[in-house]
């Protein structure tokens, strides 16, 4: 086992895909009744194994010491890697039913199950079945989708990852970027294609006095603003994949009296050109204008810390975001439509984000940074929507 594992922590793509394999597979549902509870996640390597307790998963969540069993796990990824980690467990994610159950039985997603089900080892055939319970009965948790509520709703006492049978399966979702910085390749891939037809079943002919469109940064906000308001932010999404989730939205009569387009962080880190970013942020507010918004703001794209701004795997630099907002500004003042710098600025010092309002990865916002962006979205959007 110790070689197993000494080649793992010597592995830094291994690692990281490992991760996030962990992550997005403890990711898709979330709780129910604890009499059908996982109590233990096996990670197995051949005929070695490695094992954790829920109840320490979720007192690790809590803000709790890690045990020694989950801490032997943690030492084979690095700190930024466990910070992810711990941040991916605090995530809640709250899901219309209705819409659920119609993508789940959508032969996309069907087919998405079906591989990640390849990664969990069972003694019967009902890999598919047991997520797809899991998923159904944990949306009706008032807290929403969660890593620990999930391991609460699977339908057995062991939930039994194969770690190589995992890794050719992040292969087939492209869980792992090939390439550092990665490309804007979302709407190319099952799992994007999965988001944005739940987003619209949920939203199919309604009509909503708000409408966000973003990245990872909106996305983290969920739909907490009011109930008028859909959050159609995506993880990843620069102006390229917004382009292309537009025309999708406009294909399923859905209406937006005001919009919110923030993006431009995921454009400097993809390294589109000035003249590429310009064209995509004006397709995309001609393409929110087709969905009947009279009222568009643009939010300036979000800089990292001075250290994650350093870090190509893990955002562009911020002189590269500064040049991206000066091109936004550009295209703002040519369709007359405000620029939100001002609402914002007190994310940042130097044209970087701050330290106090940042996440642990450094390119996110903590709940302290959430919650200023969500005031200044209030504030932008008009008091009909505090």
């Amino acid at each position: 086992m110790a070689n197993i594992l000494g080649y793992i922590k010597n592995n830094k793509y291994l690692r990281r895909a490992i991760l996030g394999i962990f992550v997005y597979i403890l990711s898709l549902a979330t709780s129910t009744s604890p009499s059908f509870a996982a109590k233990q996640i096996i990670f197995r390597y051949g005929l070695f194994e490695e094992s954790v307790s829920v109840t320490d998963l979720h007192n690790y969540a809590d803000g709790k010491k890690a045990s020694s069993n989950l801490q032997s796990l943690l030492d084979f990824f690095n700190s930024e890697q466990q910070k992810s980690f711990h941040q991916a467990l605090q995530v809640k994610i709250p899901l219309e039913l209705g819409a659920l159950d119609k993508v789940l039985n959508t032969e996309l997603a069907q087919g998405i199950l079906a591989t990640v089900s390849q990664s969990i080892t069972r003694n019967d055939q009902a890999g598919v079945q047991a997520i797809d319970a899991a998923i159904i009965l944990g949306a009706n948790s008032p807290t929403g989708l969660g890593i620990i509520s999930f391991l609460e709703a699977y339908p057995s006492s062991r939930l039994v990852i194969n770690i190589p049978a995992a890794l050719e399966m992040s292969k087939k979702l492209n869980l792992v970027p090939t390439e550092i910085p990665p490309k804007d390749n979302l709407s190319s891939t099952a799992l994007w294609q999965l988001e944005v037809q739940y987003q619209e079943f949920a939203t199919q002919g309604k009509k909503f006095s708000a409408c966000l469109f973003g990245d990872s940064v909106t996305a983290e906000l969920g739909n907490t603003l009011n109930k008028n308001t859909f959050n159609f932010a995506l993880n990843g999404i620069s102006g390229i994949s917004l382009v292309e989730q537009l025309k999708l939205l406009n294909a399923h009569n859905i209406k937006c009296e005001k919009a919110v387009i923030a993006i431009g962080g995921n454009d400097a880190w993809y390294g589109l050109s000035d003249e590429m970013f310009a064209k995509k942020l004006q397709e995309s507010i001609s393409l929110a204008q087709s969905l009947g918004s009279k009222k568009i703001f643009l939010i300036p794209a979000f800089y990292s810390t001075v250290l994650a701004s350093q870090d190509p795997s893990i955002s562009a630099t911020n002189p590269r975001v500064t040049q991206i907002n000066t091109v936004m500004q550009q295209v703002a003042i040519k369709n007359n439509i405000p620029l939100a710098m001002e609402q914002v600025k007190s994310l940042n010092q130097n044209e970087a984000l701050k330290d106090s309002v940042s996440s642990e990865d450094g390119a996110h916002l903590n709940n302290e940074g959430l919650n200023i962006y969500r005031q200044a979205l209030l504030k932008i959007l008009g008091n009909n929507d505090s």
